[in-house]
């Protein structure tokens, strides 16, 4: 199954390991961007700071021929993505953490605003948060089969201080 992450960023691809593509998009091309995805991908990821109206029209564009899925957060997570929220609208944000799983684990690798890194079992996953949380990143989300369980597992690797997003 080929997944398709697009977060709203500096424009580009910043992961295609032939599983997941992890892209970059300025809000106004999303759509755009969405149905180009869809030609190619089984699964079309939306970062957890996509708004409900932006993820519907994308889904509408898309129509049923590809699930269609949005980051979202546990309840925990809800005032620590509120803080990191009003940190990022001032500028004062760490980066977001983005881990997806892959066959073979990769090294943290950063980008305009963004750290990703695939992870190919749990003790990577905790491995790369750990290294993540010390540069200083401020929110996690979970793509590419990484779902609840690995979501817990980076809290509880964390303990509790990060929001953790992950596709259900």
């Amino acid at each position: 199954m080929t997944t398709h992450v697009l977060f709203e960023g500096e424009p580009g691809v910043i992961v295609d390991d032939g599983d997941v593509i992890i892209e970059g998009v300025e809000l106004a091309d999303l759509v755009k961007r969405a149905a180009n995805a869809a030609r190619d991908a089984d699964r079309v990821e939306l970062c957890g700071g996509v708004g409900v109206d932006d993820a519907a029209r994308v889904i509408e564009v898309i129509g049923g021929g590809v699930e269609v899925r949005v980051n979202r957060y546990g309840f925990e997570s809800l005032e620590q993505v509120a803080a990191y929220k009003a940190s990022f609208e001032t500028g004062e944000a760490g980066g977001a953490l983005f881990l997806y799983g892959a066959t073979v684990s990769t090294p943290l690798a950063r980008h305009e605003g963004v750290v990703v890194a695939g992870v190919a079992d749990r003790e990577a996953l905790i491995e790369r948060v750990r290294e993540a949380r010390g540069h200083g990143v401020g929110i996690v989300e979970l793509y590419g089969g990484l779902g609840a369980s690995a979501a817990a597992d980076v809290r509880d690797a964390v303990d509790g201080a990060l929001p953790v997003g992950f596709i259900d």
